[in-house]
């Protein structure tokens, strides 16, 4: 036991010698310092382009959320028991989407390829809802241009080739619905690296081009340069882009409006994509998506209470996964669910 605890404080020791020895830089890393000539570049156009908080009432309206939850065992035939659940929640009414694969999946590709199944239930569910409801917002959690970008990315998975049709097939079918029922799509993300607002700004900046020019080539995000530079809560410039989504030579282009939202300096922006079912062009988000948006940040922990509360409904319970599901396989299948020791271990971790 000595040898434990002496091991464990001479790492602790070592930890904070390091968060000493490069305090500087973690801190300039997470916050632009207030001499920083970065901070000065940026202040001007930031001053210009990231708007107070609006005032605020409850929305009207009736609201859909979408949110998915796995679970992945890693059996000792290296084939993956893969569960994906997402749930649609609207008025008291939930619209789930179930996949179960059993299949092998290359190690460096299952963060991956387990995100695109959560996907892809999401969009399954969504459709569901749309076929029975007529929602005035639909709101999902995650971000739609990570979605788009999959298509660029290969993964070593039995399934993919047919999978990847499959998942665009739906996302497709998705928007267009959603677009030709004049349906706003409104994707939320908590994390994002995201540099649009920031090259945005940039292009505002008429001298010091070669600031500008080292700055372009920094990983800054556009959360970084809000939590810097926000002295009080409000939402970046709406920025209008076009994607192409699609495989092969079927593809097609649809407008996505990106801002951040900051409902409270203590807290982290969260990024929000919205397909706009006109396709105009315009950049403009409406009174009552930013009303509801910032109406339904719940505080430092719940970023959005219409998801907050549909994830805690998709989520897969310890005593659900080891009881109900887990224990289904082995009454089927006749076989006992013999897992890795890595993956046993995993699940201890967690």
């Amino acid at each position: 036991m000595f040898i434990i605890i002496a091991s464990m404080n001479t790492g602790f020791h070592d930890y904070v010698e390091f968060l000493r020895k490069n305090r500087e830089q973690i801190k300039g890393d997470l916050m632009i310092p207030k001499d920083s000539w970065r901070r000065s570049l940026y202040s001007e156009p930031f001053n210009r382009y990231f708007f107070p908080m609006p005032n605020f009432s409850e929305p009207h309206g009736l609201i859909s959320a979408t949110d998915s939850s796995e679970v992945i065992r890693e059996l000792y035939n290296g084939r993956k028991l893969m569960l994906f659940r997402s749930l649609t929640s609207i008025r008291n009414k939930n619209y789930e989407s179930f996949i179960t694969k059993l299949q092998v999946v290359a190690r460096e590709d299952v963060q991956r390829y387990t995100i695109m199944n959560m996907e892809h239930s999401e969009h399954m569910s969504i459709l569901k809802m749309l076929e029975n409801e007529n929602p005035d917002y639909v709101l999902v959690d995650g971000s739609l241009s990570g979605r788009i970008f999959s298509e660029e990315i290969a993964i070593d998975a039995d399934d993919f080739k047919e999978f990847r049709k499959e998942y665009f097939g739906t996302i497709s079918r998705m928007i267009d619905l959603a677009a030709r029922r004049n349906i706003p799509l409104i994707f939320i993300a908590k994390s994002s690296d995201s540099s649009i607002f920031r090259n945005f700004l940039l292009s505002q900046v008429r001298s010091e081009s070669e600031k500008i020019d080292l700055e372009r080539k920094s990983r800054s995000t556009d959360h970084f340069i809000i939590k810097s530079m926000a002295a009080y809560p409000g939402y970046s410039f709406p920025i209008s882009h076009t994607m192409k989504l699609g495989i092969g030579d079927w593809q097609t282009e649809i407008q996505i409006i990106t801002t951040h939202i900051l409902p409270d300096t203590r807290d982290l922006p969260f990024k929000v994509e919205i397909v706009s079912p006109k396709n105009d062009g315009s950049s403009d988000i409406s009174e009552n998506i930013r009303n509801l948006l910032f109406w339904g940040y719940g505080g430092l922990k719940v970023h959005n209470i219409w998801l907050s509360r549909v994830d805690d409904l998709v989520k897969f319970r310890s005593e659900e996964t080891e009881n109900v599901f887990m224990r289904a396989f082995e009454k089927e299948i006749g076989i006992s669910l013999y897992e890795t020791r890595g993956e046993r271990r995993a699940r201890i971790r967690i």
